[in-house]
């Protein structure tokens, strides 16, 4: 397995307090943009969840963050991208479009602590007329973790699961090129109100060879 954090360094429940057996794991996986096509840099996370999913019995659920903001063109639909999740038996039961947490992500700027990071990221949506990855990304894991009201962004997918259930700790597993941008969203929420929610995110990155040239302010 090429993941840069082994799956033996994401605490199973066997080694975890009695208090942590309980708690919920939601497990991000697959992120993909709209304009892209499904290739070895999404499928690869498909073998990562399925180890998890048959290695541990710690309580969790699993989570698609569909990223049609960033796309300026789209040639996937939700629909697609889940029904080809269920054809690979692992259709999560939660997903949300990234263009959503726009709104979540000016409640999180009103949450940040330190003036000086605020005005740079208000400055840079003011000149750019967007929301960096890392803003956006940062709220994504605070609506995963409850502290902001679902409002219906995260969707089901199983008519069991009928309204998104807060999780205790996330787990994303993210191609290495994600590594900048996730050390990003960490410092926004170290530097804001949700401080200790921070300690409550890990990541397991793989390699993807993508090349790709991303915009990770």
């Amino acid at each position: 397995m090429d993941a840069i954090t082994s799956l033996n360094s994401i605490e199973p429940e066997e080694k975890a307090s009695k208090k942590e057996q309980g708690a919920l794991l939601s497990v991000e996986f697959f992120h993909i943009y709209t304009n892209e096509t499904i290739g070895s840099r999404h499928i690869k996370s498909l073998s990562l969840l399925k180890k998890i999913k048959k290695n541990w019995s710690l309580a969790h659920k699993s989570i698609v963050l569909i990223d049609n903001y960033n796309s300026t063109k789209h040639m996937l639909t939700a629909e697609e991208i889940l029904n080809y999740l269920d054809t690979q038996n692992v259709l999560p039961e939660y997903w949300a479009y990234e263009k959503d947490l726009v709104p979540f992500a000016d409640k999180f700027l009103a949450k940040l602590i330190n003036p000086k990071l605020k005005r740079s990221y208000e400055s840079y949506i003011r000149k750019n007329k967007k929301y960096p990855c890392s803003l956006l990304t940062a709220s994504w894991y605070l609506l995963r973790l409850g502290r902001f009201e679902n409002e219906g962004i995260v969707k089901t997918t199983l008519k069991t699961h009928k309204t998104y259930e807060a999780a205790d700790k996330l787990l994303n597993i993210l191609p290495d090129e994600y590594q900048n941008v996730e050390k990003r969203a960490r410092e926004l929420i170290y530097k804001s109100e949700f401080t200790i929610d921070a300690d409550k995110i890990q990541d397991l990155f793989y390699l993807s060879h993508s090349g790709s040239d991303l915009d990770l302010f």
